[in-house]
């Protein structure tokens, strides 16, 4: 009898998202599902495989995504989408082109044989925080306020003068996500700038949804994008956004975000980048 029941016989694929090379970006498990197992099997197997995130994919003309952090189940994400856009594809799921259903709502995708990229939900600013507080908590410092935006997630967009010198206290990320209602930091600096086309470096912390450090974060990235877009950065209603993330973990990741804008005002977001297959194997 299978130590995992309600998921017995699964397949399971290992791919690393907006990865720059072999075994580089972040880590995503994908299980493979002809109708999704309960949620404390998804959950409890999401809690053993211990990566940022493991997608569940149930098959159908939509395949359906439910998506798990090691702790909670989340509406929406980046990297687990492009990562599972692309798995889809491998497997002949889905074709060049596809809708993927998750809970925070629909999301087109399209996927060839080198990575994937999503249209997530139309970004939206939720509000402004302190950004001395959320500096002080992820061990830098900041004046003034600091934008949370959602493309997916709500974010906090918070620029500093280094992200790899933070020292993050995960505990009060934690507490002031909790009370604030928002899901995670990313610390940025920009490295490159000229007109519609920015390069930044990025940290993103996320122990709201139990994630101390996220490699490579595309919810987040889209964030930033809109961010950026909408303090000036976008030429003629387009902002190309360069995400470099991880390379302070080991795990140098790019992700690409494309933001179409109407005067500033993000309109929609393309995010993707490279997905690179490491192994899979049957559960249970």
């Amino acid at each position: 009898m299978s130590s995992i029941p309600d998921i017995s016989a699964a397949r399971m694929r290992w791919v690393d998202v907006f990865a720059t090379g072999p075994l580089t970006g972040n880590p995503l498990a994908v299980v493979l599902c002809d109708t999704h197992p309960p949620r404390d099997a998804m959950q409890a197997l999401a809690a053993e495989i211990g990566l940022s995130e493991t997608v569940f994919a149930a098959r159908g003309d939509r395949p359906s995504i439910r998506i798990f952090t090691p702790a909670t189940e989340i509406p929406m994400a980046g990297h687990p989408l492009v990562g599972c856009a692309w798995v889809l594809h491998d497997e002949g799921w889905t074709g060049r082109d596809a809708v993927l259903v998750a809970p925070g709502g629909e999301v087109v995708a399209t996927a060839d044989a080198i990575g994937a990229d999503i249209a997530p939900p139309p970004p939206r600013h939720v509000r402004d925080v302190g950004a001395d507080e959320v500096a002080r908590a992820v061990g830098g410092t900041a004046t003034g306020m600091a934008p949370v935006w959602n493309a997916g997630l709500s974010q906090v967009m918070l620029a500093v003068d280094d992200p790899q010198s933070l020292v993050p206290d995960h505990d009060a990320v934690r507490a002031l996500g909790a009370r604030d209602g928002w899901d995670g930091v990313s610390a940025y600096r920009i490295e490159q700038a000229s007109p519609g086309i920015v390069t930044a470096e990025v940290r993103h912390f996320a122990m709201p949804i139990g994630i101390a450090e996220d490699p490579v974060t595309g919810s987040a990235a889209g964030a930033l994008g809109a961010a950026l877009a909408t303090a000036g950065h976008a030429a003629h209603g387009l902002l190309h956004l360069t995400v470099r993330q991880g390379h302070g973990m080991g795990r140098a990741g790019e992700v690409r975000v494309t933001v179409h804008t109407a005067g500033n005002v993000p309109t929609a977001l393309r995010v993707g980048g490279r997905v690179l297959p490491v192994m899979q194997g049957t559960i249970g």
